[in-house]
């Protein structure tokens, strides 16, 4: 090969090295043309990768292994059915204890035996949702879509434990999901029909609530919180946190013809949930909770801002002596924060009914707070006192 043409190889394979390296840096900032709303750090990358490589290895080390022992030395369709949901549970259970990152906490205080079985019924935050729910007990089964029913890694477990697609509509399996009622096998619906982008509990279907006067059997809620805040329904990357289930006491359905009983029922039942999950976020989520989440979203600014600000945070015990304080809801509180930013983001986040100024008369502190990410709508940054505010409490 002659020199220009070898000098023409070199630079073109530095070329693509570096295209191939930038296209790299951007998807850990960006995510489908959009900034993300915070970076994904290696630590989170290498995290998902355990864990999607760990589930698959869960399915096709244990699950189909299991599966194979089960057709061959187990003949009662029924037990081998039992003998299944029992190890779908274990392995929820090992599974939700093995993701790095993450903590869960399993919540009955009300006493569930999930017999007589029902419907239960869960909010809807994130792709872990339908895990935290199977640890609860062996005797369930799932309604899910057709894409789930026909996932080419673990469709066939969807199947074999008998859970039904619900695209043909609900009066398609009733008189399947009868014989497993009587079985004592309860039912998983998700009223919203949706994973929550935001993790508010969205509006309620009727769905569950018929199914539960057709099977006639209660309604069982449970509640998630957290879910959706370590896997956001947009984004397949694990951020550290912790995933909470609470099981809430028995919902009664009747048999009641009016025909706006069902809605009203669905109303009713999500506002008991709208009203433990804002007591829920009021006793989670505090300063402590979302500490490592401001952290990331300093990452990849200039300097060693992420260093910084988790330095601040920990020198500050996370702000919690003014952060964690009761406010009244739309208070307008005004910030001298010397801190990036951080101690304002924290008292947003922690209170979303408030508005938040944080005044960082320092212009590097300022701009790197203003360059974070998907700051909220009740947070504002700026260099002066000069904003007229007629409520306020200065910090």
């Amino acid at each position: 090969m002659s020199l220009p043409g070898l000098i023409a190889l070199v630079l073109t394979a530095v070329l693509l090295t570096a295209i191939a390296l930038w296209m790299r840096f951007r998807w850990f900032l960006y995510n489908s043309g959009h900034r993300r709303d915070v970076p994904v750090t290696p630590l989170r990358f290498l995290a998902s990768i355990y864990s999607l490589l760990f589930f698959i290895f869960m399915v096709y080390g244990c699950a189909l292994p299991v599966t194979i022992l089960l057709y061959l030395f187990v003949w009662s369709k029924q037990r081998r059915l039992a003998l299944f949901h029992q190890f779908l549970q274990k392995s929820a259970k090992f599974i939700l204890k093995a993701i790095p990152l993450i903590d869960f906490t399993y919540i009955n205080k009300v006493g569930e035996t999930f017999s007589p079985p029902g419907v239960i019924i869960s909010n809807h935050q994130g792709h872990l949702d339908l895990m935290c729910i199977m640890m609860m007990t062996p005797n369930l089964v799932v309604l899910t879509n057709e894409r789930v029913w026909h996932n080419p890694l673990y469709g066939w477990i969807i199947r074999l434990a008998k859970f039904y697609p619900v695209t043909n509509g609900l009066e398609y399996n009733i008189s399947r999901l009868r014989e497993l009622i009587d079985n004592g096998y309860s039912v998983v619906v998700f009223p919203e029909g949706t994973r929550s982008p935001h993790c508010d509990i969205l509006r309620f279907h009727t769905g569950a609530f018929y199914l539960a006067r057709q099977l006639n059997v209660d309604i069982i809620p449970v509640i998630l919180h957290g879910v959706g805040h370590c896997i956001p329904k947009e984004d397949f990357m694990l951020r550290p946190g912790h995933m909470y289930l609470e099981v809430m006491e028995r919902i009664k359905v009747t048999q009641d013809d009016n025909p706006l009983y069902l809605r009203h029922l669905a109303k009713s039942t999500r506002g008991i949930y709208l009203d433990r999950f804002a007591e829920l976020k009021h006793e989670r989520e505090t300063a402590d909770y979302f500490a490592k989440y401001i952290i990331n979203k300093y990452r990849y600014l200039s300097g060693n801002t992420a260093g910084k600000v988790s330095q601040l945070l920990r020198d500050h015990k996370n702000y919690t002596a003014t952060v964690d304080t009761e406010i009244p809801i739309g208070e307008t509180i005004i910030i001298n924060d010397n801190s990036f930013g951080a101690e304002s983001w924290l008292m947003a986040l922690v209170h979303p009914q408030i508005n938040v100024v944080g005044v960082i008369a320092d212009q590097t502190q300022l701009h790197l707070a203003q360059a974070t990410p998907a700051i909220p709508h009740n947070l504002k940054f700026t260099d002066s006192f000069t904003h007229s505010i007629d409520n306020h409490h200065g910090q």
